[in-house]
């Protein structure tokens, strides 16, 4: 799952100094601070292994046997945004951002234990320690963004080439929307690079592991389809 939020133009100041024969925008030089956070994975026992089934088929997501529950999360990123007014003369204005204060977090961290598993202390330990996996997977992808995270953003900023506006409004929607979407293209790279750590973790290895586990337990999954 996705999050993003803007906040923009906290402070601004008018700035001038452009000529009317710029056709663009300066380009933009902001500083970035950053704050990210791990969001705690919490336990729930709201499925049986039939609706996980029926859920991954409505989801069009790639389901393996045995089941043994779900992991799931939300990356959030949120952009507080101070800039500064270019008045290039002639009714022409741009919106440079000067400081970028960026919250990352990866939250709505929930294991979906199958209730089928509630009465069997191997199937639990085995389900648990398979979707602790997914996490510290998801763990170590988020530690990776954030590591870019700065750079990128900055650097991103910098190749912004957007046209001034009429007005100091219209600067800013212009501005903001122009981050909007550098912050999805973000969220769509995360997305698809966490479809494939799920596939890194569950390796053929680990699902004949986990076949194997628990005796007989599991065994029937397998006429379990989508």
């Amino acid at each position: 799952m996705r999050s993003l939020w803007i906040v923009a133009a906290v402070m601004s100041v008018f700035y001038h100094g452009a000529t009317v024969a710029d056709s663009a925008c300066p380009i933009a030089r902001p500083e970035v601070q950053m704050e990210a956070v791990h969001g705690e994975v919490h336990e729930v026992w709201d499925m049986t292994v039939a609706d996980l089934a029926q859920s991954a088929k409505e989801h069009n997501a790639q389901l393996h046997h045995p089941i043994l529950g779900v992991y799931t999360s939300t990356l959030r990123i949120g952009l507080q945004i101070e800039d500064k007014i270019a008045d290039l003369g002639e009714g022409r204005r741009c919106s440079l951002p000067t400081l970028i204060r960026a919250h990352l977090s990866l939250a709505g961290r929930a294991v979906h234990m199958p209730r089928d598993f509630a009465g069997d202390g191997c199937l639990l330990d085995l389900a648990r320690s398979h979707q602790r996996k997914h996490a510290q997977a998801d763990d170590t992808l988020f530690d990776g963004i954030v590591s870019r995270f700065v750079e990128d953003l900055r650097a991103r900023f910098m190749a912004l080439l957007l046209e001034p506006a009429p007005s100091e409004s219209a600067a800013r929607l212009r501005m903001t929307e122009a981050a909007s979407k550098i912050v999805e293209e973000q969220l769509d790279s995360y997305e698809d690079a966490k479809t494939n750590v799920d596939k890194m973790v569950d390796t053929p290895e680990e699902v004949a592991r986990v076949r194997e586990a628990c005796g007989a337990a599991l065994k029937l999954q397998g006429s379990v389809r989508r």
